[in-house]
This record gives structure tokens, sequence and C-alpha cells, in this order.
């Protein structure tokens, strides 16, 4: 969630890059829209900074159906034009330059949580930048509007988030029929290994990009749990190798 004092920091840095005065705005009608996504675009809504502009919560529909005709084209084939292929219909885009979107992901792509921010250059880019959540890209953009002023606070934001270790890139494949597939926004989440015991029981796991996901059970009695760590990887390997010594043994095609 969005602190008071985060926003008004960010409203304040933007302000002055901008040289206006911030003022208080009163909150639109939500409709479905992230709450704390309302918030900061009850501030900054229709703000720009050069030529990146933020979003109008009234226009975010309007957007959105925009950005979904583009991709609807593309996945059909009417069109060739490979950067829509970046925009995913669950998404609010927060702000858009003439090569950039930024946009709020509220259903967690990439194996990442939702609430996720991801940016892309539907110019010419060849992947998405994804902070972990909308604060963490707050805080990375304010540091960059809070920087050297005669450097562009949007490439001062990204190498603050780099050499902190609060974005992560996730290429866009480079094959076609990839780039038209759902199965693009799934990229760095791993294959389930299904496993079972001897009495029955049954434990799957599948690594994602913050953390892994685990389902014990199966049908209607199926109990899932997602879990954040460090390294994916090696804790997915171990609790497999925890489970293979109480009696567990792989059971199906990893898929």
């Amino acid at each position: 969630m969005i602190t008071d004092s985060l926003l008004t920091r960010f409203a304040h840095a933007l302000a002055a890059r901008k040289g206006t005065e911030v003022t208080r705005v009163a909150p639109v009608a939500s409709d479905g829209i992230p709450g704390d996504l309302v918030r900061l675009l009850s501030v900054v809504g229709g703000w720009r900074y050069g030529d990146l502009r933020f979003s109008e919560a009234s226009q975010l529909q309007a957007e959105r159906e925009f950005w979904e005709g583009l991709v609807d084209d593309f996945e059909r084939g009417r069109s060739e034009i490979w950067g829509h292929a970046f925009w995913n219909r669950a998404w609010y885009p927060i702000a858009t330059s003439s090569v950039e979107v930024f946009a709020h992901d509220p259903v967690g792509c990439f194996g990442g949580p939702p609430g996720q921010v991801v940016s892309f250059d539907f110019k010419g880019g060849d992947d998405w930048f994804v902070f972990a959540s909308l604060v963490e890209w707050l805080t990375a953009f304010t540091e960059g509007l809070e920087s050297d002023a005669t450097k562009d606070a949007v490439y001062a934001m990204y190498e603050w988030a780099r050499v902190h270790g609060k974005g992560a890139r996730v290429p866009l494949p480079q094959e076609r029929a990839a780039q038209r597939s759902e199965q693009r926004f799934a990229i760095g989440i791993g294959p389930w290994i299904r496993l079972c015991h001897a009495d029955g029981r049954r434990w799957s796991i599948r690594e994602r990009r913050d953390g892994y996901e685990v389902e014990i059970g199966e049908g209607d009695d199926i109990v899932k749990r997602k879990r954040t760590c460090q390294d994916p990887s090696r804790e997915v390997r171990r609790l497999v190798r925890e489970q293979e010594s109480d009696g567990f043994a792989e059971l199906f095609e990893r898929q």
C-alpha cells in the first residue's frame, strides 16, 4: 500500500521538475480500479513529464480499450506490429509517452506478485521491465526525479532500480507465434513438479519469479499456497528433496 508520505514525496518531486504546485484533488470513483492506482492518479493524473503523460482515472477504460484493440489485431494476425504484443488486457496504463508505457498489473504476470508495475518500449523494445509493486516503482521514480536535474528522471529511475535490485527484465519471445500466445505472460513461471506418496497423497510445486507455488491434495480438497523467497530455484529443489525423503516420488511429466 502506498503511504501518504511516499505519495506526497513523489508528487512534490514531479511538480518540482514540472515547475508547478501540488494541489489536493478529491479521489475519483474507483469503478473497479485498484485502490492505490486511484490514489496516485487522483494526485498526478493528467500531469506530464516531458512527453510522458500520467493517465486520468476517468479515461482509464478508454485507454485500456485502445490497447486491447491493438493487441487483438496483432494476436489475430490482422497486424504485424509486434510491439503491440507487450500489452496484457488485465493491465491499467499508468503513464504513456510516445514510445513507452508504464502499466499496473493486478494479476501477477511473469510469475510475479499481483500489483506489480510493468514497463515496455512499444516502438523498438525487446523486453518488459518489471517492478515488484507500485510502491517500488514510485520509490524508484521519486529517486530518479530527485537526482541530478540535468539527467532524464526516467533514465535515472531505471538506473536506480538496477543498482538497488528493484527491477527485473523479462524478454519478449522472438518467434511470432510465441509473441501472439497468451503464454508470453507466463514467462518466469516454471513447470509443475508433481509428486505422489504410496499412501495416495499428492504434492505439487512450481517455481515463480519471486518465489514458488505449492498445491497439496487434489480435486475439491486441494490446498494452494504461494511463498516468496530470494532464490526460487534453490528453494524448489530443496523442497522436492525434502518430500522425496518422506517417501514421495515424481508422478507425471513436468508440465
